[in-house]
């Protein structure tokens, strides 16, 4: 018997929010003084895309790479990098060395980019996960004689967050148990036993099931509602039907849908609501429905597969790291998709450049009123 795959699909979507990110894969931008900038993906690469042509298009992890990108590789510990693409001779020496392991797990590909300023370079990222978020940045330069300060500014948001989740989420979670669960912000756990800590995230959990269940359902009803005229003899009105799909969305059943089940519960939802078999026939081909969610959750998988650590380095000595953690002269990030869910993903850092000529200028000219002084009183 044919396994049934269709809420299977919806599970493993729902899994990936608490999947783990990878540590080694991050973005590094590095902004100087002129405001001029330069971006930099690393990631462990599939050997297709290491030994890829340079005119090739590269696709990895949701992300885009024209041949702009500058592309290097490296041994995982290794500073040295090496030109691609990768000849077939450098991997089977990897392979040799590496004998008995994943070669990719031990190699990092690296794609770089100079910009004229930040507003290219958010353009650019924009460009590169294909308007799955909009990247937009700002550099402010404040002028102070003896320093001068740089504060740059960036927003990662989801511009249409309705085209991959079509029901709300505060229908399902406040604001802060949403932002808690996808980002860990604002800590709702401080102060609470394990105990209650557990009690807090079993109830979250449930509650982003439900709503991720729902916005399935939403899902499929607008694909039956776009099909409706192969529906025979329907209990309602093509307009009745769209009028009662919140109804029939927020309804207890679609709360009670169990991840692990089949199509038929999709059918039995509309049976039991409209109290007709009149929508049955159009679940009997379970592949369709398969086909139809993999598309739709296409772009969701690649948003939450994106996990790079966002590592910057601002032009003189970091002040304000915001959110951000400090580690020598590079402020990190912890990021990854699914934090763009409940609320935008924010970056701002401010860092001070100390202007060595004003403190000169400034010397000379204590000097130099000094001298004068004595100069006038002879």
């Amino acid at each position: 018997m044919k396994t049934n795959r269709f809420f299977i699909i919806v599970a493993a979507a729902a899994l990936l929010m608490t999947s783990c990110s990878n540590r080694d894969e991050r973005m590094l931008t590095i902004i100087n003084e002129d405001g001029s900038c330069s971006r930099e993906m690393s990631f462990h690469p599939v050997r297709e895309d290491v030994m890829a042509p340079l005119n090739k298009t590269i696709q990895t992890h949701g992300l885009y790479y024209n041949t702009d990108w500058e592309r290097t590789w490296s041994v995982m510990g290794d500073s040295v990098r090496h030109a691609c693409p990768m000849t077939q001779q450098q991997w089977d020496s990897l392979q040799n060395v590496f004998a008995d392991q994943n070669v990719p797990d031990k190699i990092l590909m690296h794609l770089k980019r100079q910009y004229q300023n930040v507003n290219e370079m958010s353009d650019s990222l924009t460009q590169a996960v294909r308007h799955l978020f909009k990247a937009t940045a700002s550099l402010d330069k404040h002028f102070k004689w003896f320093y001068t300060d740089y504060t740059y500014k960036e927003t990662l948001a989801i511009t249409e967050i309705n085209q991959i989740f079509p029901v709300p989420l505060d229908r399902f979670v406040s604001a802060d148990s949403a932002s808690y669960w996808f980002t860990g912000e604002p800590n709702l756990a401080e102060g609470l036993t394990g105990a209650e800590q557990k009690e807090m995230l079993d109830d979250i959990e449930a509650r982003i099931s439900q709503w991720f269940c729902a916005c399935t359902i939403s899902n499929i009803y607008a694909h039956v509602w776009l099909n409706y005229d192969e529906v025979k003899n329907p209990p309602v009105s093509k307009e009745q039907f769209l009028a009662l799909k919140d109804s029939v969305v927020m309804s207890p059943a679609v709360r009670d849908l169990n991840l692990f089940g089949n199509i038929s519960q999709v059918s039995n939802i509309l049976k039991d609501f409209y109290q007709s078999d009149a929508y049955t026939p159009l679940f009997s081909d379970s592949t369709k429905w398969e086909r139809l969610l993999e598309i739709k959750y296409k772009d969701y998988d690649n948003l939450v597969m994106m996990k790079p650590m966002l590592d910057y380095v601002m032009p003189g000595k970091v002040i304000d790291a915001g959110n951000g953690v400090v580690e020598g002269n590079v402020v990190r990030y912890k990021f990854s998709g699914e934090r763009l869910i409940p609320h935008p993903y924010d970056v701002a850092i401010t860092s001070r450049v100390t202007n060595v000529w004003a403190f000169i200028v400034t010397f000379l000219v204590i000097i130099l009123a000094i001298a004068s002084f004595f100069y006038y009183r002879k």
